[in-house]
């Protein structure tokens, strides 16, 4: 295949189906990952055309067969095992344009909404997750951080309050100070949303990368995990916002998302994760991986000197370690 096979294909594609061509394109081309063994969930999801529910015109929210399709595995591993399924809740505490109400309503399934917006498409308005109690509990807590008003991965990019909804409220995540500040609070909600889940619940926590000001934060890697971790999903983004843009400085531009689904097998013990970032100096610590020919390499680099890669010494026999 080549790109003159490429180009053919789609013309004839969008001859046949028109404005709808490339939709057909992104469909077939992502089935054999969407789909394997038989199983309409694998660990990557793409849904090209977003379906109905929840409002399309929201900023970041999600398509509701993301929701679907999870919701759909949860009721599938709870009837496999003989667990009861007719009491089941799909709790979401960041309910923005109602997308998971829509897909609970579908499966027939109770759902519970919160939102920070005192006033939301639907649920129970002016909640907040910092501060007030989650007083529901459920077997799946759906945690969108981008499709509500409280807390978005895309940190000080998309504003919620005061430009979705309403006035700028001081507890919005989108407004928070800094990445940290958002983390922190990020994780006081994993915590409490976690500790609403019923035995034998998951909470699913879809999330995505951010850049800002030159650096790369993956708020999936750097959030809190709790319970046990069951699986992890890629998810692609299709038809954003930012997709119209054009940038010349040289960077790798952002098309996925991912949902992380913790499973929480015991009513007490939590098991817990969380990432720790810190900094060591070569020159002050013992490393066993670090040669005489790497050290002198990184000396001359901090020094500002532009040694060859290949630089070679006679100081001791190459592979030696350096543990003086």
């Amino acid at each position: 295949m080549n790109e003159e096979m490429i180009r053919r294909a789609a013309a004839i594609l969008e001859r046949e189906f028109g404005q709808d061509w490339q939709g057909i394109a992104q469909e077939l081309g992502t089935e054999n990952l969407r789909k394997r063994v038989g199983k309409e969930l694998t660990s990557f999801m793409a849904f090209p055309e977003r379906g109905s529910g929840g409002d399309s015109q929201w900023r970041g929210n999600c398509s509701p067969e993301v929701v679907s399709s999870i919701l759909r595995y949860v009721l599938d591993a709870k009837r496999y095992y003989g667990k009861a399924t007719s009491q089941f809740t799909l709790l979401d505490p960041m309910s923005g344009s109602g997308t998971s109400k829509a897909a609970a309503d579908r499966s027939g399934v109770r759902s519970i909404l919160y939102d920070l917006n005192p006033a939301p498409a639907h649920g129970k308005g002016g909640w907040n997750a910092l501060k007030d109690d989650v007083e529901d509990s459920a077997d799946l807590v759906f945690f969108h951080e981008s499709a509500c008003a409280l807390i978005s991965p895309y940190h000080n990019i998309i504003q919620y309050s005061g430009n979705m909804w309403g006035k700028p409220h001081p507890d919005d995540l989108s407004r928070c100070e800094d990445y940290n500040d958002f983390l922190e609070k990020l994780n006081l909600c994993i915590r409490k949303l976690y500790m609403a889940l019923r035995k034998d619940g998951r909470m699913a926590v879809l999330v995505g990368d951010i850049r800002m000001q030159g650096r790369f934060y993956s708020i999936q890697n750097d959030m809190m995990r709790m319970g046990d971790f069951e699986s992890f999903l890629v998810k692609g983004q299709f038809n954003c916002v930012s997709d119209r843009r054009r940038y010349q400085k040289p960077f790798i531009p952002i098309v996925t998302e991912y949902l992380l689904l913790l499973h929480k097998k015991d009513a007490l013990l939590v098991p817990f994760h969380f990432a720790k970032d810190s900094t060591f100096s070569v020159a002050d610590t013992d490393l066993t991986a670090l040669t005489w020919h790497h050290l002198i390499r990184m000396t001359l680099e901090s020094a500002s000197a532009q040694p060859s890669m290949n630089t070679k010494t006679s100081t001791q026999p190459a592979g030696t370690a350096y543990t003086a």
